[in-house]
């Protein structure tokens, strides 16, 4: 009966199995399901083992599992103890397949079965088939399965055992089952109906309605209800096509009845129990929803005796488990029904459970392993019986235990109420249920899980317990309300809960056909806000896509993608919602991390969100919070808010037909207006060169909105359909009235919260910040508190701007930004996201710093906290023009900031008034410059002398300009008053006219009126005698207002001036008979600075705006009214008093063009020591920091140019000739220091006016000028002035220079050509090509000042002192006549877009001069594009150069080939439609009329003749025109010009200097041309990256630079040297022709040796990784001292140096002679390969390069570098080999590392000048590294040199090692030489007994072990031996071993002796061209009296004896000529031979 070998888990229920008398050990359970049912019953089971056996594995669970529940991660294969993979798919594939079941039990050796219920549960098969296999059945026999699983067989067996039956076909039928245990068949047959006539028999005998069943059907499936016989005519069929070969039958319907099941077990010793009931009354088509028990709508009595039936029914037919009979209960009759017997679990057994406190898969498997009911102890205790006894039980007539609870359970299902309870299907995140004491539940998922489309949609089960059924209602209910189920599956959680509150419900008056009535009626359902919905919804996408293009950004970055485009669209978007046929249309702004602003028809609510970890949003809004829970689907989004669920559908209109490409419409398929059938094509469309068909979604009538050859993007509208079928339209009205959301009543806030509100502005969020600024005001209560957080603000601001301020791209500061937070990228988005908000962030900071310009008004004089002072300065410090106006407020703000208090500053000028100054010192005093404005305080002093004082140094300092002959201060009647003469200091004492002038002091403006002010001006009158008859107007008045109001707004101001003019106006005639010239109104505004009004006479006393808020005499020394006559000026904020900027905008009579600007700094000054050199400099400096500040303002353009205007008041006494010499020499000074910010600053003039005093004392008024507007930059000259006698304006001048000259003084002309295109090459980045000319004089100029410095310094006599004249001259190259040649030309004057120079210049190497030919594209001219004009010319400079050898520079700055279309063609042509009525079925050509086509010249057009439209038409076919140079000829054009270059890099010294951006034949002509500098903003590029976007069809590329920037053409190599500024630029080219020699066929220019070459070499490169260019430049010591390096010190210049990093090159001087240098990177360094913004898949890719190896890019480098030093530089090249080899790897030889490795040799050996290979201290050469560097690759010129501590083989020595000298060897050695190894072999070779031998065995390997590795080391040190400098020289592959210390000596010597000993071989070859390289050596040798081997010697006597070599090449010469008339006549014959001796004879010689 039980087997005998048990496990130890076991033993327990073995024991516990014989105790009961069971018969069957069960311990091992394959569960034949899978869901709920796999995860009930293991939990059931498990918990009985444990409480019963103490052992919860007393039983092991081996469960099937399908591919979609392991991928679900169902809870059930988490429980089980096995798992067996079963195939996916549908039930009978797995669960359902009875022969898979059987055969997996056999193979698990399972010892039960258990179904549950579904799938295979109620097949007879599977108990059959396992009884036949002996596994046990947890369930009924087959038999009694199979009679149960037939309806009509369950209902005569329930009628057999006297269980009342409804009224059906098989009515009274009994019958005792078979010995097979079936019911006989003629019994059978009489229930069934066969055929509809029975059908219709049966329903008049039981009586309408009824149902008709297939009696194997079931779930639903195979049941119909019939209410008449029509009806049943159609139910039957369709009954009979369900269930196929079912038999049918038919029964009553009841009406209003109630489902009732009864609980039944039996077992197979013939007991039945009856465990209570349910009441499953709550359906849907038959499915339960609710199950409750105890039934409590059935009586006690009736249902007793249901009870009682259904245990006889059990009884009768043997049933054994778990079953449950199901009946029909009519209340209104109080009678039931049998319905049928279950043969299996049910889903609701746990409601039993509930009840009587059993566990019924705990009973099915005590049933099956044979325990009777009677003997198992929970059945025992439920009757009251002891739980240990084995008595029988009278189950039929015993009562058990009364119930006192009420259980409801409800299911979980997968299901959509919304769609008929549609099943879904999904992921399921997680689900959140929190059992109570009366609350529990099953689910059949984890965290993580899901619902697959072949599983159960029930996957969990609640049930609720109470005292009463109303309590456990209630408690099923909050439970329903707190599960949360999250997923992409829908449930009916809500909508249970609206059932369980249905009236209906809790008076419990429901039956079978209730719910369905409610589905029907749409009766239950959530009436929802519908704007609350919205807005949630709303929220819900707001924030899920705010987050979603967050991670979109971080994954951006994380690949290395900077170009964060549109980042401002993570917050600020807009958003549609449909909901109940209506659209809302939202726009939503991010106002904070956790603010979001919606908006829709003018009105905004603020919605607070925050997310719960689980990822729950909480959002607060209309003074609510809201739990919202969303998940997009295919229909729509699924949200869940405040536990309800609701679906808001997708937006979609199939009568739209949208484009989801992006490209241009190329034609209709279709006429307008056609029918279109969906799925077919209705237009083609061109996109990324391809064309592709977009298809109708749906059959109608189309109508096109786009006509062929439009532009469209992914979502435009190209087409609408009138649709065929308009149902399937859904008809959505937009929202246009009021979100019924209310705004709570804003609360106060305080401090704090505004300060943070501001925060989040500065994060890049979008407040109303002036508002907010105002309360902040508003709520500080302090000074101190407003300064700190206004400090902390501005921190904040500079905390992000400062890093993309500085100039630095923006894609490098993301790149920085990303390697510092590359453990949170998110930072990197918040601060680029902060920075996109720029503008708002700038606008709020000038809020907040026009806020401190006012703290005073409300706190009085404050100073600044140091936190406050450092934040302005950080501010005003910020470089770029975004910043300019922040920049300029806060400098004026910091400067403010700096001045003393006023009363400290009023007290200082008292005693400077009362000190013993005259008042003309006093006037004339520097220290008054910043107080002349404050004298106006002091005319009220107190103190009379002090008021009286004021006023008069007041009057003097103001007209200093002039001469005061007499002045007078009094005060009458109270009065102030200060009358004065006066008189031009410019003009001749004889012709200068007096002046009168009046000063008036009055208490304020109320005191001036009409009267008043005739009596002042009567008194004026009376004072100067009034107007002379034929004199012009020269007084002035002027009145000080003492308590004048604060004019600082424009309606204050606008009221003064207008009573002013009012007054003037009564005074005109006065005014004249006065000869009054102007009227100043002074207004006091202590402590501000005075306003100023001027009313001039020539404004005929209207009020000047030009001369407001000046002193009076400002206008006539600034000449404003010159500057006003082709100007209209605007005054600009300046920090300096005595300074004045003027923004000028020319005056044109053009409308529409862009007018060109000017920037007009006029200053004075006071101080003599301008006329030096630093004191001139002090005021440029003062100047070009004023222009700074201007530039930055925003009116100001990019393109303005400037002007510098001083006003000296100093009086100079010098010769008008010498003062010229000196500005021009002050002038070179400062152009050469400031060159950069002059140019930066777009200086085109500089002018000071200045006065001499002549011997005889007279003074003379002179200008200097240095000048850009006649084409030559900043050209300086001097003029004397005459002016006018009246006005003070010079009227004339003559050049200091040219004394015969007198010329008319213009107004300051407007912008002349060269201006003009001045001003368009700036536009671009560049300088306009002619003032390249300039710059290279001025940095020739620095250059020369830093060389005499430094050989000022050195040992050597120096050999010049200064600066050589005409260090620069130039000539224009000009093409004539189809030849090129130096030639005068006017400026600007060029035709045509390109432009050269033949320049000369004096340089330290080439002091007498040297040539270079410029060539230089002038980008003012059709944008520098190349046509055929500029080809050619291009072509022949370069040629020009060639011819000559010099070197040709190329300023590159250009747009590519010139592209163009005749355009006087456009409006001639015509078009043939298709259609002429519907021009959108496109066009068949285009064509010329006849008129039109025979007016063109011949040749134009190719055209034929063609017929449209009944009139001729010439069809084009080609347009070629009439003018060259717009089309394919220019490409043409480009590849000659592509091929010159690349001749002339081979022939010449080639350099190129890409000034601006470079295109297409530009981009390839810098590259051909080799060397290349690049500026910053000038991009070598292919396609601009607005084109590019438009290919790729969106925005990708957001600056040429992504494309070719520094950032791309510097680290590959393009790129040799890259620049700031132009400036830089041209320093660089001179810097780099310094090592080149003057042409192609001279050695390299040597200048003077500064650093001696004796000295040695102190930086020593050491074995651990180094910088290598220390070792070539030196460096600064730890300790501050300077260690020398290698070459001259400051002589080494690094280039490519972003390019293949491994390696380093670079120029140098030895001694003063140019070398090129290769040296090698011995530390890591890393190549990084950008992510393409065109790929968003692409990522940054970074690739380590270990030191001393060779990688494909350093390979190319080096090859790049040999040639570059070869072709036209003529260098000596040193290479500090230190190479380990090459990388071998499969990334590198897949990058060409061969290839480019090979072109290192190929370098070498066309290499013509001295190469130095020399191994460095602690360096190594080995493998193939040594390969592509030995000498023999060209012997003639390459040598090798070591260092003794270098090193030199194949392998490094613990490689050679590994193969020469591996551990035998080693360990042989040991054995050789140590003693104690020896000691030991000898007592081995002794030893007798095995334990000895064992013993010295063991200290033998003990000793082995401690020598191992010191042999090693010597292994290493032997094969390091055969590696030494030593063995390299002894095997001859190295010449010398030089001591490093010493090298530069011997390389200095060894280097000038070879380049003197090339010159002379070169002299030998050309004398005789047949001598091979030894055999000029060996000539050499023969007379060179000097150790050949002694480089010094041979130097010397090279030099010594030329004229023996001379002689000797003399004869070489003579003998070649000989050799070469003998091979001449020995070529002829005999004759010709004889007639050319004679000839040669008669000449004479």
């Amino acid at each position: 009966m039980v087997a005998n070998a048990i496990p130890t888990k076991g033993l327990a229920l073995q024991d516990y199995l014989m105790r009961r008398g069971g018969t069957h050990l069960i311990k091992k359970i394959l569960i034949a399901n899978n869901g709920m049912a796999a995860t009930k019953a293991i939990i059931s089971m498990r918990q009985w083992c444990y409480l019963e056996l103490g052992n919860e594995k007393s039983i092991e669970f081996i469960v099937m599992a399908t591919p979609e529940d392991l991928l679900a991660n169902a809870e059930f294969i988490r429980l089980a103890d096995g798992i067996v993979e079963v195939p996916g798919g549908s039930n009978r594939n797995n669960y359902a397949n009875v022969d898979l079941i059987v055969e997996l039990a056999k193979k698990q050796g399972v010892d039960a079965v258990w179904p549950g219920w579904g799938h295979a549960s109620e097949n007879p098969a599977l108990p059959k088939k396992l009884s036949q296999n002996g596994i046990q059945f947890i369930g009924p026999t087959s038999s009694v399965m199979a009679v149960l699983g037939d309806k009509i067989g369950a209902n005569i067996l329930a009628q057999t055992a006297d269980v009342p039956s409804i009224p059906w076909s098989g009515d009274g039928l009994t019958a005792d089952l078979t010995e097979q245990g079936t019911i006989p068949e003629e019994i059978f047959n009489k229930a069934r109906v066969s055929s509809l006539s029975e059908a219709i028999i049966a329903a008049r005998r039981i009586g309408f309605p009824v149902m008709v069943k297939a009696s194997e059907g079931g779930g639903g499936k195979g049941i119909r209800m019939s209410n008449s016989e029509d009806e049943l005519t159609n139910h039957f069929l369709q009954v009979q096509n369900e269930v196929v070969g079912s038999p049918i039958f038919m029964m009553q319907l009841c009406t209003g009845a109630r489902h009732i099941e009864v609980q039944i077990v039996g077992d197979e010793y013939g007991n039945a129990i009856a465990l209570n009931g349910r009441d499953c009354s709550t359906q849907r088509r038959f499915q339960k929803i609710f199950e409750e028990g105890p039934p409590t709508i059935v009586p006690p009595e009736v249902f007793s005796e249901m009870e009682k039936a259904a245990q006889r029914l059990t009884q009768n037919i043997g049933y054994r488990g778990a079953g449950t009979v199901e009946y029909l209960y009519n209340p209104k009759e109080n009678k039931f029904y049998f319905l049928e017997l279950n043969p299996r679990l049910q889903v609701e057994h746990p409601v039993t459970e509930g009840l009587t406190g059993m566990n019924l898969p705990s009973l099915q498997l005590q049933v099956a392993m044979g325990i009777a009911l009677n003997r198992i102890p929970d059945i025992r205790e439920l009757y009251g019986l002891d739980r240990d006894g084995f008595s029988h039980i009278d189950f039929v007539n015993t009562p058990y235990k009364e119930i006192k609870n009420h259980v409801i359970a409800a299911r979980i299902t997968a299901e959509n109420p919304d769609e008929a309870f549609k099943p879904t299907s999904g992921r399921i995140e997680r689900v959140k249920f929190q059992s109570t004491s009366n609350v529990w539940g099953y689910f059949s998922v984890g965290v993580n899980g899901g619902i697959h489309e072949f599983a159960d949609s029930q996957f969990g089960h609640l049930f609720a317990s109470g005292p009463t059924r109303d309590a456990a209602r209630k408690s099923l209910i909050l439970a329903l309300k707190e599960i949360e189920v999250r997923g992409e599956i829908r449930t009916t959680v809500e909508y249970l809960v609206q059932l369980l509150e249905t009236k209906a419900f809790k008076e419990n008056t429901i039956d079978t056909a209730w719910l369905d009535g409610l589905i029907k009626e749409k009766a239950v359902g959530w009436k929802m806000n519908a704007h609350e919905v919205v807005t949630s919804a709303v929220i819900y996408r707001a924030f899920t896509a705010s987050k979603e293009k967050l991670l979109e950004y971080i994954g951006q970055l994380e690949k290395g993608q900077t170009g964060l485009i549109s980042l401002k669209s993570i917050n600020n978007f807009p958003i549609e919602i449909s909901f109940e046929g209506i659209k809302y249309s939202f726009q939503v702004n991010r106002i904070a991390p956790d603010t979001f602003r919606l908006s829709i028809n003018d009105k905004s609510i603020d919605v607070h969100v925050r997310t719960q970890p689980e990822g729950t949003i909480l959002a607060t809004f209309g003074g609510q919070t809201h739990l919202i829970l969303g998940m997009e689907e295919p229909l729509g989004l699924r949200m869940v808010l405040d536990g309800k669920t609701v679906l808001l559908p997708n937006i979609f209109d199939p009568s739209e037909l949208r484009s989801d490409i992006t490209g241009k419409v190329v034609r209709y398929l279709h006429a307008n207006g056609a029918n279109v059938k969906k799925g077919e094509p209705y237009v083609e469309v061109e996109a990324m060169k391809m064309i592709m068909s977009l298809k109708s979604a749906e059959s109608g009538a189309i109508t096109y909105k786009l006509s062929p050859g439009s532009i469209i993007s992914a979502g435009d509208l190209v087409a609408s359909l009138k649709l065929k079928d308009p149902s399937k339209v859904n008809m959505v009205t937009p929202f246009t009235g009021d979100l019924n959301i209310v705004n709570p009543k804003p609360t106060k806030e305080d401090a704090q919260m505004i300060f943070n509100k501001l925060s989040t502005v500065l994060d890049g969020y979008e407040l109303d910040y002036e508002l907010l600024i105002q309360k902040l005001f508003s709520a500080v209560k302090s000074v101190e508190e407003i300064i700190y957080d206004i400090s902390i603000l501005l921190e904040k601001y500079l905390s992000v701007e400062e890093k993309f301020a500085m100039g630095t791209r923006g894609d490098a500061v993301i790149t920085e930004l990303i390697k510092e937070n590359k453990n949170d990228l998110s930072k990197v988005i918040n601060i680029a996201l902060s920075h996109q908000q720029l503008s708002i962030k700038n606008r709020m900071l000038l809020s907040l710093l026009r806020g401190i310009q006012s703290m005073s008004d409300r706190f009085g004089e404050w100073k600044p906290s140091e936190k406050l002072s450092k934040a302005l300065l950080g501010l005003s410090s910020l470089q770029g023009k975004e910043y300019g106006e922040i920049a300029l407020v806060a400098g004026s703000l910091l400067t403010e900031s700096k001045i003393p208090p006023f009363a400290s500053r009023l007290e200082d000028l008292r005693t400077l008034l009362r000190s013993n100054l005259s008042y003309d010192q006093l006037s004339l005093s520097p220290s008054l410059a910043a107080g002349v404005d404050l004298l106006s305080a002091l005319f009220d002093d107190p103190d009379p002398f002090v008021r009286d004082s004021a006023a008069e140094v007041y009057i003097r300092r103001v007209y200093k300009a002039h001469k005061v002959i007499s002045l007078d201060v009094k005060e009458q009647d109270g009065i102030l008053k200060v009358r004065w003469t006066f008189q031009f200091k410019d003009t001749p004492i004889s012709d200068s006219l007096i002046r009168y002038g009046l000063l008036t002091v009055l208490k304020d403006f109320n005191s001036i009126s009409i009267a008043s002010m005739n009596s002042q001006i009567n008194e004026l009158k009376v004072f100067s005698g009034g107007l002379k008859e034929g004199k012009p107007p020269l007084n002035v008045v002027h009145t000080a207002f003492l308590n004048s109001q604060l004019l600082d707004t424009d309606e204050a101001l606008s009221d003064v001036i207008s009573n002013t003019e009012s007054i003037l106006e009564a005074n005109l005639s006065i005014l004249k008979e006065s000869g009054v010239r102007s009227v100043s109104y002074l207004f006091r505004q202590s402590p501000r600075h005075p306003r100023y009004l001027s009313f001039g006479n020539d404004s005929n006393f209207k009020e000047e705006p030009l001369k407001r808020d000046m002193r009076p005499s400002f206008p006539y020394i600034f000449e404003l009214d010159r500057l006003s006559v082709n100007y209209n000026l605007e005054r600009l904020a300046t920090v300096g008093k005595n300074n004045q900027v003027y923004l000028g905008v020319e005056k044109s009579s053009s409308k529409g063009k862009n007018k060109q600007q000017t920037i007009f700094l006029r200053a004075i000054s006071h101080r003599p020591e301008v006329y030096e050199l630093e004191g001139a400099n002090a005021a440029l400096l003062k100047a070009l920091d004023e222009l700074e500040r201007v530039m930055l303002d925003p009116r100001v353009s990019p393109t303005c140019s400037s002007r510098i205007f001083l006003n000296m008041m100093p009086e100079l006494e010098m010769d008008s000739q010498d003062i010229v010499a000196n500005w021009k020499s002050v002038m070179d000074s400062l152009t050469v220091r400031h060159a950069t910010r002059l140019l930066k600053l777009r200086v085109d003039e500089i002018e000071v006016k200045a006065r001499i005093v002549a011997k005889d004392g007279t003074t003379k008024p002179i200008r200097l000028m240095s000048s850009s507007m006649s084409g030559e930059w900043l050209r300086t000259d001097g003029f004397l002035e005459y002016p006018d006698h009246v006005t003070g304006a010079t009227v004339n001048f003559s050049s200091l220079t040219d004394v015969n000259s007198v010329t008319l003084m213009s107004p300051y002309p407007t912008s002349n050509t060269i201006q003009l295109k001045r001003a368009a090459a700036r536009r671009i980045g560049t300088t306009y090509a002619y003032d390249f000319l300039g710059l290279i004089q001025v940095n020739l100029i620095g250059i020369w000042e830093q060389y005499l410095n430094e050989i000022k310094s050195s040992s050597e006599e120096p050999v010049l002192t200064k600066i050589p004249p005409s260090i620069f001259k130039s000539k224009e190259l000009v093409l004539e006549n189809g030849v090129i040649e130096p030639k005068f030309r006017i400026v600007g004057s060029n035709k045509i877009g390109m432009l050269a120079w033949h320049t000369t210049m004096r340089t330290p190497e080439y002091p007498e001069g040297r040539d270079v030919v410029f060539i230089a594209n002038d980008v003012t001219f059709q944008s520098g594009s190349f046509g055929i004009e500029e080809d050619e010319f291009f072509k022949q400079a370069s040629e020009y150069a060639r011819k000559l050898g010099i070197p040709r520079i190329y300023l590159a700055s250009n747009s590519g080939a010139r592209i163009g279309l005749v355009d006087e063609l456009k409006s001639k042509i015509k078009v043939a439609w298709n259609d002429v009525n519907d021009p959108t079925l496109g066009f068949k050509y285009l064509y010329l009329p006849s008129q039109e086509y025979y007016m063109l010249p011949d040749g134009m057009v190719n055209a034929v003749r063609e017929d449209y439209n009944g009139e001729v038409a010439w069809r084009l076919d080609d347009i070629i025109g009439t003018v060259d140079g717009i089309g394919v000829e220019n490409l043409r054009g480009s590849g000659t010009i592509a091929g010159e270059t690349s001749r002339a890099y081979s022939d010449i010294f080639t350099l190129s200097y890409v000034t601006g951006r470079s295109v297409g034949i530009g981009a390839y002509l810098v590259r051909l041309g080799q060397r290349t500098i690049q500026m910053k903003n000038g991009p070598i590029i292919l396609t601009g990256f607005q084109a590019l976007n438009k290919l790729l069809g969106r925005e990708v590329y957001t600056s040429q630079d992504q494309l070719g920037g520094p950032q791309i053409m510097a680290p590959n190599g393009i790129s040799h040297l890259v620049v700031e500024n132009d400036k830089e630029g041209v320093a660089q080219i001179l810097r780099w022709l310094s090592y080149v020699p003057k042409n192609v066929e001279s050695p390299p220019p040597q200048l003077p040796i500064t650093d001696p070459i004796d000295r040695k070499v102190e930086f020593v490169p050491p074995k651990t990784p180094y910088d290598p260019r220390e070792m070539c430049m030196g460096k600064v010591g730890l300790d501050g001292t300077w260690i020398s390096g290698f070459f001259d010190h400051g002589s080494y210049q690094e280039y490519m140096a972003d390019w293949g990093k491994s390696v380093v090159v670079g120029r140098a001087r030895l001694g003063g002679i140019p070398m090129g240098v290769i040296n090698v990177e011995t530390r890591l360094s890393e190549q990084r390969i950008p992510a393409d913004p065109a790929n968003p898949d692409s990522r940054e890719v970074v690739h380590p390069q270990a030191g001393q190896v060779w990688f494909p890019d350093s390979s190319y480098k080096t090859a790049q570098a040999i040639n570059d030093f070869n072709k036209g530089e003529n260098l000596p090249l040193m290479i500090f080999a230190n190479w380990r080899g090459f990388s071998g790897g499969t990334r590198d030889m897949f990058g060409e590392v061969l290839k480019f490795g090979a072109q290192i040799v190929d370098a070498l050996v066309a290499y013509k000048h001295p190469v130095f290979v020399y191994i460095p201290p602690n360096g190594e050469l080995r493998g193939g590294a040594w390969v592509v560097v030995d000498p023999t690759i060209n012997e003639e010129v390459m040598e090798m040199y070591a260092d003794i501590e270098s090193r030199g083989g194949i392998l490094e020595p613990p490689g050679i090692c590994e193969v020469k000298f591996r551990g035998p060897d080693q360990k042989q050695k040991m054995y050789q030489l140590d003693p104690v190894l020896k000691s030991l072999v000898s007592e081995l070779e002794g030893a007798k007994s095995a334990e000895a031998i064992s013993e010295i065995k063991l200290k033998i390997e003990d000793r082995e072990k401690v020598l191992m590795p010191l042999y090693l080391q010597v292994a290493h040190e032997f094969a390091d031996l055969h590696d030494r400098a030593g063995r390299m020289k002894a095997k001859g592959v190295v010449r010398e071993v030089i001591d490093w210390k010493t090298s530069r000596e011997y390389f200095y010597w060894r280097t000038k002796r070879r380049l003197a000993e090339n010159k002379i071989r070169k002299m030998i070859k050309q004398a005789d061209p047949s001598l091979t390289y030894y055999q000029m050596t060996d000539k050499l040798q023969s007379i060179c009296a000097a150790d050949w081997d002694n480089d010094m010697d041979v130097l010397k006597w090279f030099e010594g004896e030329a004229d023996e070599i001379n002689t000797m090449i003399q004869d070489l010469d003579i003998s070649a000529a000989k050799q070469n008339i003998d091979e001449l006549l020995e070529s002829l014959g005999p004759y010709h031979k004889y007639k050319m001796m004679e000839e040669l004879k008669e000449r004479p010689y």
